[in-house]
C-alpha cells in the first residue's frame, strides 16, 4: 500500500522542464497587496509567495491616471527627500520559488510615470537570490499629468545573461530626487518578468553541463569532476588545451557572451549550462586589424561601429597621438551638448593609445556628476585599455565637484599604462560584482578620487593626491584617496573584496591626506606594501577641520596622525550614515622612498558607521595572503593578459629592417622619432623601409603588441633590449636594482640604470 502511494505522488509531481513562464503585475489597484497574474496559469503551482515590499521612505501608494493616454498606475509618493538610492526609497516586486524549482530570467519590462514635478529619478535593479544587477540609474520618466504631460515611458531589458534563481527573484525600484510636498513620486505598471522554469517541487535540483569547441577540432576540453549531471551548487572546473595552429580567445555562453579569457574556468553550477571554448587560428589572431583613428569624430565612429556589430572576437582601436576632445558637456536634458559621453557596450574591445602622454581623451562638463560626466563609460566584459590619458576638465572650486574621468560599469576591465586625471571621483567603479584590474597606471585627484563598487585590484599604481583648494596656493585642504562601496559583507564572496592597492606609490600636493573612507554597504580597502613620497609621508593624517576662513575655504585646525583613514562613512545628502555599515580598512608594510617601514606596529581604530566597529588596522605578515592577486581573482589572471611583448633586437641592413621578440606578438608598431609610421602583422619579422613614408632622418623604433593589442616599449634599430620593462616593484631583484625618487614633482623610477615614469614607460635607454 505504501509503494502504491509513492507511485501516485510521483505521477502527480509538479515538474517543469524549461517551460516558458510570464509573471505580470498590472499595478492598477493602488495597493501593495496586488497579486500578479501568471501565463500560463499553472505557473502558480511553482510559486511559494509573491509580494510587494515598500521602503520606509515611501508613503502608502495611490492610484493615478495619466492625462495623455489615460493609463492607470500605482504611484509611490516619497516621505522625505533623498538624492540617491537606499533601502528606504525602494519598492520591490519579488517572487519566492518553491523548493526544487529554478527560474532562468530572459526579459523584464515595465512602464512608468513621474507625478507633480519636473524633477525626480528612479533606479531599476534586478534581484536574484540576494545578488543585484543594475538595469538603469537616474531614469526620469515622462510626467503623467499637467501641462507638460507625456505618454507613458516604456522600459525593457534583456536579462538572459544573468544567473538563474533557486530562491527569490524580482525587480526593485529606488525613487529619489523628489520633493516631499504634494505627494510627489513615481508610478509603475505592467511590470512583466519573462523566463523559464525548471525542476520538480520538493526534489534536489540537478543540471546538465554542455561544453563545446569552436571551431570544431581547434582544441580539447576537460571537465572536473566529470558527470552526466550535477547537483546545484557543485563546483566544476573547465580547462582547455588548444591544438597546433590555434589560439584560445575565451569562454562564452551559447549566445556569445564572454565569461572569461582565462584558460580554465571554475564556477558553481546553477542552471543547465552551455559554455563554448573559442579559438582562432594563430595567423588570424596576429593580423593588423586595428581601426586607426586620429580625431574625436573617428574615435566615436569606431566605437559606434563596434557597439552595433557585437562579436565574440576581440576588436582593436588604435589612437594616434593627439587630443580627443569631447568638448563642453551639459546635462543631456538641457539640450546644450555639442557631443556627449560614449559607452563601450560590446565585449572584447581594446582601446590602445600610441603613448600615455600623447593620447588624451577629455571632456569639459558644465555640471558636477559622478555618473554622467566621464568621456567614456564601460558597460561590457573584457575591455582592455592601454597608454591613454582620461581627463575630466570640470572647473573644480575646491569644495565639491564630482567629475569622473572614467566610469566603469564593466567586468574584467584591464587598464595598463593609463593616466586618470580629475579632482573628485576621478575613477568610478560602478559594478556590484565586477572584477577590475589596473596595472602601472596613475590616478590623481582630490576627494574620493577612486570610488565605487566591485572588486578592484590596483597593482603598482601611482596615486597622486592633488591640491584640494587650488585657488589658495600649494598644499591646501585634505584629500581622501579611496571611497569603496562594497556590496558583500563576506570578504570571500564575489563583490566582497573591495579595493586592494598592491605595491602602489603615493605622492601628495594637498595639506593632508588619508588612505580613504567608507561610502556605503560594507566598504573594504587594503593598502599592501605602499611606498610614500617625502611629502606623502609627512602629510599622512586626518584633517580634523573645525572651521573655515572668511573666503569659505577650510583651514586645518588639528591633524590627527593616527587617523590614517577616515573613521566616519561618507554622509549622504540627508545627513544619514545608516547605509554605511562596518568598514574594513587595512594597511601593511608602508614604506618611505628608501624602503624603510613607516607604518606603525599597531593602529587600533573605531569606525563609527552604522555598525560601530573597533579593530586593528595594521596587518601582520601572516594575514596578507588573502589580498594576493590569485586569491582575489582565482579564475582570472589579468596580470598575464596585459604582460607586454618585448622587441629584443632591431637590425637594419640597407632598406631592410628586421626584429626579434620574446613572445608571439599581435602586431608591430613602426615609429620614427616617436611619430606613427605604420602597423604590420604580428606574423612578420621585418619590413622593406622603401615601402614606407619616412623623414629623411630620424630614429626608427619597433614596438610589439601583446594579444590584447597593447604595444610595449620601443626598441631602436641597431640595439638589443634586455627585456627589463614595466614599473619595478622590488628593491632588489637579482641583478636588477631599483630606486624611486621625486623629480620636478613627478615619480621617477630607476631600474638597472634605466629611467621610468610613474606609469611604467621607459624614459631613457641609457645604461
Amino acid at each position: 500500500m505504501l509503494s502504491a502511494l509513492v507511485l501516485t505522488l510521483t505521477a502527480f509531481a509538479q515538474t517543469a522542464n524549461n517551460d516558458l513562464a510570464t509573471i505580470k503585475w498590472a499595478m492598477t489597484s493602488g495597493t501593495i497587496m496586488e497579486a500578479p497574474s501568471y501565463t500560463p496559469a499553472d505557473v502558480s503551482q511553482f510559486i511559494e509567495k509573491a509580494e510587494i515590499i515598500k521602503g520606509s521612505g515611501l508613503k502608502d501608494p495611490v492610484v493615478m491616471t495619466s492625462d495623455v493616454d489615460n493609463i492607470t498606475q500605482t504611484m509611490f509618493p516619497v516621505t522625505s527627500k533623498s538624492s540617491s538610492a537606499s533601502d528606504a526609497n525602494a519598492v520591490q516586486f519579488l517572487i519566492t520559488l518553491k523548493k526544487g524549482i529554478a527560474f532562468t530570467p530572459k526579459k523584464v519590462s515595465f512602464k512608468a510615470f513621474r507625478w507633480k514635478t519636473d524633477k525626480g529619478n528612479f533606479n531599476a535593479t534586478w534581484v536574484c537570490d540576494g545578488s543585484k544587477n543594475t538595469l538603469a540609474t537616474g531614469e526620469r520618466p515622462n510626467r503623467g499629468a499637467g501641462s507638460n504631460a507625456g505618454t507613458v515611458s516604456e522600459y525593457s531589458y534583456d536579462i538572459s545573461g544573468t544567473s538563474a534563481s533557486e530562491q527569490q527573484f524580482g525587480i526593485s525600484f529606488n525613487i529619489y530626487n523628489f520633493d516631499v510636498a504634494a505627494d510627489k513620486g513615481a508610478s509603475f505598471g505592467d511590470i512583466i518578468i519573462e523566463g523559464t522554469l525548471y525542476g520538480t517541487v520538493g526534489q534536489p535540483l540537478t543540471y546538465t553541463l554542455t561544453a563545446t569547441v569552436s571551431p570544431e577540432g581547434a582544441g580539447t576540453i576537460q571537465a572536473t569532476p566529470q558527470a552526466a549531471s550535477y547537483e546545484s551548487g557543485t563546483t566544476v572546473t573547465l580547462s582547455q588545451t588548444p591544438n597546433d595552429g590555434f589560439i584560445f580567445t575565451g569562454w562564452t555562453t551559447s549566445t556569445g557572451k564572454l565569461v572569461t579569457t582565462s584558460n580554465s574556468y571554475t564556477f558553481n553550477i546553477k542552471g543547465n549550462t552551455t559554455l563554448v571554448a573559442n579559438y582562432v587560428t594563430e595567423v588570424s589572431m596576429r593580423q593588423n586589424d586595428y581601426k586607426v583613428v586620429s580625431t574625436t569624430e573617428e574615435l566615436r565612429a569606431a566605437i559606434k561601429e563596434l557597439n552595433e556589430t557585437p562579436s565574440a572576437m576581440r576588436r582593436f582601436i588604435f589612437l594616434k597621438n593627439g587630443t580627443y576632445d569631447y568638448g563642453e558637456y551639459n546635462n543631456p536634458e538641457s539640450g546644450a551638448t555639442p557631443y556627449g559621453r560614449d559607452t563601450l557596450k560590446a565585449d572584447n574591445i581594446s582601446m590602445i593609445g600610441q603613448s600615455t602622454e600623447g593620447v588624451t581623451i577629455c571632456i569639459t562638463p558644465k555640471m558636477a556628476s559622478v555618473s554622467r560626466t566621464a568621456p567614456i563609460m564601460i558597460r561590457s566584459t573584457g575591455t582592455y585599455l592601454q597608454n591613454i590619458t582620461f581627463q575630466n576638465n570640470y572647473s573644480y572650486g575646491g569644495n565639491e565637484g564630482q567629475a569622473a574621468a572614467l566610469h566603469d560599469r564593466g567586468h574584467h576591465t584591464i587598464g595598463k599604462f593609463l593616466r586618470l586625471a580629475s579632482n573628485q571621483d576621478t575613477y568610478y567603479s560602478h559594478t556590484d560584482y565586477g572584477q577590475l584590474y589596473f596595472e602601472d597606471s596613475q590616478f590623481e585627484g582630490t576627494v574620493d578620487y577612486i570610488c565605487g563598487r566591485g572588486d578592484v585590484f590596483f597593482n603598482r599604481c601611482h596615486l597622486l593626491c592633488v591640491n584640494r583648494q587650488p585657488k589658495q596656493g600649494d598644499y591646501k585642504g585634505d584629500t581622501h584617496i579611496a571611497a569603496p562601496y562594497t556590496v558583500a559583507e563576506d570578504f570571500n564572496a564575489v563583490g566582497g573584496h573591495g579595493y586592494i592597492f598592491n605595491e602602489c606609490t603615493v605622492d601628495c600636493k594637498a595639506k593632508t591626506w588619508d588612505f580613504g573612507r567608507g561610502w556605503r554597504a560594507w566598504p573594504k580597502a587594503a593598502f599592501i606594501n605602499t611606498t610614500l613620497s617625502e611629502d606623502a609621508a609627512k602629510r599622512l593624517g586626518n584633517d580634523q577641520t573645525s572651521g573655515k576662513e572668511a573666503d569659505g575655504y577650510a583651514v586645518v585646525r588639528d591633524i590627527d596622525y593616527s587617523l590614517r583613514v577616515t573613521t566616519k562613512g561618507v554622509k549622504s545628502s540627508d545627513d544619514s550614515e545608516s547605509v554605511c555599515r562596518a568598514m574594513d580598512f587595512f594597511e601593511y608594510n608602508t614604506m618611505d622612498m628608501n624602503g624603510n617601514v613607516v607604518s606603525p606596529e599597531s593602529n587600533v581604530l573605531t569606525f563609527t558607521a552604522a555598525n560601530s566597529k573597533t579593530y586593528e588596522t595594521i596587518l601582520k605578515s601572516d594575514e596578507i595572503e588573502r589580498f594576493k592577486l590569485r586569491n582575489v581573482f582565482p579564475d582570472w589572471a589579468p596580470d598575464e593578459e596585459c604582460r607586454q611583448v618585448v622587441v629584443t633586437s632591431v637590425t637594419r641592413t640597407g632598406n631592410s629592417l628586421s626584429w626579434t621578440t620574446d613572445a608571439k606578438a599581435k602586431a608591430f608598431l613602426i615609429e620614427q622619432d616617436g611619430d606613427f609610421v605604420t602597423i604590420v602583422d604580428g606574423t612578420e619579422n621585418g619590413i622593406d623601409l622603401s615601402s614606407l613614408t619616412l623623414q629623411p632622418s630620424g630614429k626608427i623604433t619597433v614596438r610589439a603588441a601583446n594579444m590584447k593589442g597593447g604595444f610595449g616599449s620601443p626598441t631602436e634599430e641597431g640595439t638589443m633590449d634586455t627585456g627589463i620593462t614595466g614599473i619595478p616593484h622590488t628593491k632588489d631583484n637579482g641583478k636588477v636594482t631599483v630606486r624611486k625618487v621625486i623629480e620636478n614633482g613627478q615619480l621617477i623610477i630607476y631600474k638597472d640604470g634605466r629611467k621610468f615614469n610613474a606609469i611604467g614607460q621607459q624614459l631613457s635607454n641609457s645604461k
